[in-house]
């Protein structure tokens, strides 16, 4: 009994590892077949022995290659950066003092030159000064990409330049950070979307319903504000701003009159004559009609007083003359 008990566990034991072995070579198969497919992908084979002067050679024309891939990102990243460079949203303000001889014709000539770069005069406000001049300012909008090239041309219509200003403001950080919150709306948008008409199916109460609905709406408020504010900076940075100030050149004013000018003379005492003549007519009406009526009004209670004291003298001096005789 004991002799069978043990052939059979022999049995067993044998059966096991002959079963094992075959695992492990077929798990070996496998094993080799992926090592294999891997090494296919490289020019050496994996379980090729290198020498050492081989191995540093391969490890320099590594080197290189990895120098040439290197290379082309390097460009690539080059490349990138002009890129993200020439997309920067920068905001370009400014102002120019301009002295020029025709004010009215100087700004014909900018309204001309900012048609031809598709900018346009936003905003003129000019007045008369001195005798058939204009002086007064013009607020221009110009694609930045043409703003150099314009203010060029700009000075070359006047005089000279008397003073200029230029600011300029980054806002591609605010620009890229509304956007993504724009997005971020965006897609809780879809989802409210969603929601509202699960719970429309669903539920179907109208408070639900509502709830949905009014953050819905304050959504769509934020997205449109974004959007709003988006729409202003790409204008704002896409078109520069400046104001111009035109100043006309002032007239070279000559003191007296060369020679002797006899019809001037006597116009100017004429003038003069007139002028004193209407003097003397403005201070008869005055006195007549302002400074004795006043006068009058003043006076008549002390004329009455002493007209009153006079008489009462009087009496007192004919009763003592009466009284003596």
């Amino acid at each position: 009994m004991k002799r069978l008990l043990l052939g059979t566990l022999l049995i067993a034991v044998i059966a096991l590892a002959a079963l094992g072995i075959g695992c492990a070579a077929q798990t070996g198969n496998v094993f080799g077949r992926i090592t294999d497919g891997l090494a296919d992908t490289s020019s050496v084979p994996a379980s090729a022995p290198l020498p050492q002067e081989s191995g540093s050679a391969n490890s320099a024309s590594g080197g290189a290659a990895a120098q040439r891939k290197s290379a082309p990102n390097a460009a690539g990243d080059a490349d990138a950066t002009q890129a993200q460079d020439q997309q920067r949203m920068i905001v370009y303000t400014g102002s120019m003092s301009l002295q020029v001889n025709d004010t009215a014709d100087t700004v014909t000539k900018i309204t001309d030159l900012l048609k031809s770069v598709n900018g346009y005069i936003a905003s003129r406000s000019l007045v008369a000064y001195g005798k058939d001049k204009q002086r007064g300012t013009i607020s221009i909008r110009v694609p930045a990409a043409t703003l150099d090239t314009v203010l060029a041309q700009i000075r070359s219509l006047g005089v000279k330049v008397l003073k200029e200003d230029q600011q300029s403001n980054d806002v591609t950080e605010e620009y890229t950070d509304l956007d993504a919150q724009r997005k971020n709306l965006e897609a809780y948008e879809v989802e409210l979307q969603q929601l509202l008409d699960t719970v429309r199916e669903k539920t179907g109460k109208a408070e639900d319903i509502l709830a949905v609905y009014n953050q819905l709406t304050q959504v769509r408020g934020q997205i449109e504000q974004i959007t709003g504010r988006q729409k202003y900076l790409a204008n704002t940075s896409s078109l520069a701003t400046y104001t111009i100030e035109l100043v006309p050149v002032e007239e070279v004013v000559v003191q007296g009159d060369p020679g002797w000018n006899p019809g001037g003379t006597a116009r100017q005492a004429l003038d003069k004559l007139v002028t004193a003549m209407q003097g003397l007519g403005d201070l008869t009406i005055n006195l007549t009609l302002y400074v004795i009526p006043v006068m009058i009004v003043v006076l008549l209670p002390f004329l009455v007083a002493f007209l009153i004291v006079r008489a009462i003298m009087r009496r007192r001096s004919t009763k003592k003359v009466v009284a003596a005789g």
